[in-house]
C-alpha cells in the first residue's frame, strides 16, 4: 500500500477502536431496578427468575408496534427469542433486535441497535418491556 492509503485508513481504523475503550454504563431500569448495561452496541439485563423467554418476547414485539415499528421477524420458544423491526423511517437503518434467553434461573435479555448503537432509545424500549411485564 502506498502512503496515502495507510493514512487514509488509519482514521478510520482509530474510529472503530472507540467504542472498545469504553467502559460499559450499569443503570436501573424499570420499577424493580433492574441493573441494566449498555456496551454499545447492545443493552443487556437479567430479568428475575419466573420471566419466561416467550412473555419478554411478545412484550418486545407489543412495544415496538405501540410506538410504530415495522416488525420485520419474530419467535421464541422457552430458552430463546428475538424480535427483529425498524423503527417508522424511510432508510432501510437502524435495525432493532431484542433477544432473549434462559439463562439458568433469570432470562437475559439483549437489545441491539445496528449499525453504531443508541443507549437511549434501546433503555426506552428495556422500560416499555419491563412495564409490559410489571417489572
Amino acid at each position: 500500500m502506498d502512503r496515502r492509503t495507510v493514512c487514509g485508513l488509519l482514521p478510520a481504523l482509530c474510529l472503530l477502536l472507540v467504542p472498545a475503550c469504553q467502559k460499559p454504563v450499569v443503570r436501573a431500569q424499570g420499577e424493580g431496578g433492574i441493573a441494566a448495561t449498555y456496551s454499545r452496541p447492545t443493552l443487556s439485563a437479567r430479568l428475575p427468575a419466573g420471566t419466561r423467554v416467550p412473555a419478554v418476547i411478545a412484550a418486545a414485539d407489543d412495544t415496538m408496534r405501540a410506538r410504530g415499528y415495522s416488525v420485520q421477524a419474530t419467535g421464541a420458544t422457552e430458552e430463546v427469542g428475538a424480535v427483529e423491526a425498524r423503527p417508522p423511517r424511510t432508510t432501510d437503518w437502524p435495525k432493532v433486535e431484542v433477544r432473549a434467553s434462559a439463562v439458568a434461573d433469570t432470562t437475559l435479555v439483549e437489545i441491539s441497535v445496528s449499525p453504531w448503537g443508541d443507549q437511549e432509545l434501546s433503555r426506552s424500549l428495556l422500560d416499555g418491556i419491563l412495564r409490559r411485564l410489571g417489572l
